[in-house]
This record gives C-alpha cells, sequence and structure tokens, in this order.
C-alpha cells in the first residue's frame, strides 16, 4: 500500500501522478487574474504563514502565483492510514490489511468522475488488489462571477458599512455549491457578509459575537445577511 501511494505524486509529493488528473483543469480567466492582481495587494503572506506554522509555501511561490496555486490546483490528500497492532508491547505479526482515506478537490471543469482515474492508475501499476471504495458520492465545483447581478448586489450591500471588501475569484475549500448552481436548478449562489471568525474546523475554530471584532460582531453579521437580502430582492423586481 505504501509504494501504491507513492507512485501516485512526485518526489515532493505537491504533484499528482496519475494520467488525466490535471487534464479537465481549467486556467483562470481575465476576470480571475485581474481579482487576483488587486487581491496580491491585501494578502499577507507572514501571516498565513504565521497562522498555519509553515516557513514557506510551496514551490516558494509569492503573490499572485502563490494565490493561483491556493484557489485553483486540485488536490489528492491522504487524510489518514491504519494498519497493524498499535496497541502496548509489541507482536511481531505481519498486518493482513491497511487502509488508506483520501480525499481530490476539484476545481472548475473538474467532475467527480475525474475519481475513477485513481483505479485506472492503481490497475496500471500492478495494484489491482487494492480495493476502493467511495465514502461520500462527492459534488462537483460551481463559481459565481464577480460582475453578475447577485455579487454585484451583495459588494454594494456590504459597502454600506463603510468597510473595504476583499474579494476573492473563489474559495480554496468545499462545499455542495453545485447542488444548487447546476442543472435543474441553476440557481445563482454568492458568499460574503460581516462579522469575523476562524479557523474553520479546526478544534479552537470561533465566532466574535460581542461588536469588538475587525468586521463587527454577529449583530452585524445578521444585519449584513439582510442588507444581502435587501438588495438581491430589489434586482428579481427588475
Amino acid at each position: 500500500m505504501v509504494k501504491a501511494l507513492s507512485t501516485m505524486v512526485d518526489e515532493t509529493g505537491n504533484r499528482v501522478l496519475i494520467q488525466g488528473f490535471y487534464d479537465d483543469v481549467r486556467v483562470p480567466s481575465e476576470e480571475d487574474e485581474a481579482l487576483l492582481s488587486r487581491l496580491a495587494g491585501t494578502f499577507d503572506e507572514n501571516e498565513v504563514k504565521e497562522r498555519m506554522k509553515v516557513g514557506r509555501f510551496i514551490d516558494d511561490l509569492h503573490g499572485v502565483e502563490a494565490l493561483k496555486k491556493h484557489l485553483f490546483s486540485p488536490t489528492l490528500n491522504i487524510e489518514g492510514l491504519w494498519s497493524g497492532y498499535t496497541g502496548p508491547g509489541s507482536k511481531t505479526l505481519l498486518p493482513h490489511r491497511m487502509t488508506v482515506k483520501m480525499d481530490i478537490r476539484l476545481v472548475p471543469e473538474m467532475q467527480v468522475e475525474k475519481t475513477s482515474l485513481v483505479r485506472e492508475h492503481l490497475d496500471k501499476h500492478g495494484f489491482s488488489e487494492i480495493k476502493i471504495r467511495r465514502l461520500e458520492e462527492g459534488y462537483g465545483w460551481a463559481r459565481m462571477s464577480v460582475n453578475s447581478p447577485y455579487s454585484k448586489a451583495m459588494l454594494k450591500a456590504l459597502g454600506e458599512f463603510k468597510v473595504e471588501v476583499e474579494v476573492w475569484p473563489t474559495i480554496a475549500g468545499s462545499a455542495p455549491f453545485s447542488m444548487f448552481a447546476a442543472p435543474p436548478l441553476k440557481l445563482p449562489f454568492i458568499v460574503g457578509g460581516m462579522g469575523h471568525g476562524g479557523p474553520a474546523h479546526s478544534p479552537n475554530e470561533y465566532l466574535v459575537i460581542s461588536e469588538r471584532g475587525p468586521t463587527g460582531g454577529l449583530m452585524t453579521m445578521e444585519k449584513s445577511f439582510a442588507a444581502i437580502l435587501d438588495h438581491v430582492s430589489t434586482i428579481r423586481k427588475q
């Protein structure tokens, strides 16, 4: 199993070697490039490195190139692996099974079916005895243009709070937006608002309730959502 996993990436562990893995990855558009260029001006690399406890980014990238890697590159991740006896003392037996839990982050144009390439890769390299069991159905990518009426409505609403809005072309995380954006619903979606929280999904995730946060607290967050909905409702009446 260890050998099989090692065939999936290069010697750095940062480049996936599964054939066809990057074929459908879409390069940033002109709109994305403009947003990235603007975002690089407020993106604090040192603050991010300190928060992540790292000395450098992959390939020593900086500025726009670091943001591109972060936002527009797919990943093949090992969430965990376990095998053998891990209790007290020793047992000199060969483990009969090893289990690995993995995930793939999909970026624009990549589809959930891309996971089948892992099976093809294992068979091609002589690891057909490894069984794959999909734990989740997964969901595809989804995006909304910053120039859409809905995005503009949100930005206008947030502007009423007298703050400088930082616009990201996409998020590096994962959420089932495609369930709404894809057929048959084809619904628009936007993500944004006031308030402050972080670091998401970690044991010490937090949300500032009081209004002493850098962009307000829970009350300001609720007001911003109401303002966004109000502006969106105006669009629908046009």
